[in-house]
């Protein structure tokens, strides 16, 4: 995984999010009248709704499948990282909150004042993988 890798997970999480709500706007809404399957069978109104599925919301579709696999190999690259301290380091500066921290706020979250500690821990750890 590379550092340019990385850096593109918030970017991936907005744009999953972003084209859920353009489907979102394409949804339809109905009632249906069923009833329960065990006796006494009372008969009652179901909602149900769905996504029309045209050329546009297919592509939307292969799209979020695309990124989710993308984000997906992100975070199992960020959680198979053997070291506590280096996987908290990943994971505060690509994946947490929407946008990315400076390596200062990152040294004081993981208890130094120096930053270059966890820029040092993060680049080892990315040259040696």
């Amino acid at each position: 995984m590379t550092k340019e890798e990385l850096e593109q997970y918030r970017s991936i999480v907005a744009e999953i999010d972003e084209i859920r709500d353009r489907l979102n706007k394409n949804i339809v809404h109905g009632t249906v009248t069923g009833s329960d399957s065990e006796f006494p069978y009372v008969q009652h109104v179901m909602s149900v709704s769905g996504v029309v599925e045209t050329d546009d919301n297919k592509r939307y579709m292969a799209l979020i499948r695309k990124l989710e696999k993308q984000k997906q190999d992100i975070e199992t690259f960020i959680h198979s990282i053997p070291d506590s301290v280096t996987r908290r380091i990943f994971t505060y500066r690509y994946m947490d909150g929407k946008v990315k921290p400076s390596w200062q706020w990152i040294a004081f979250k993981m208890g130094h004042y120096d930053e270059s500690y966890p820029r040092r821990k993060h680049n080892k750890y990315l040259k040696k993988s």
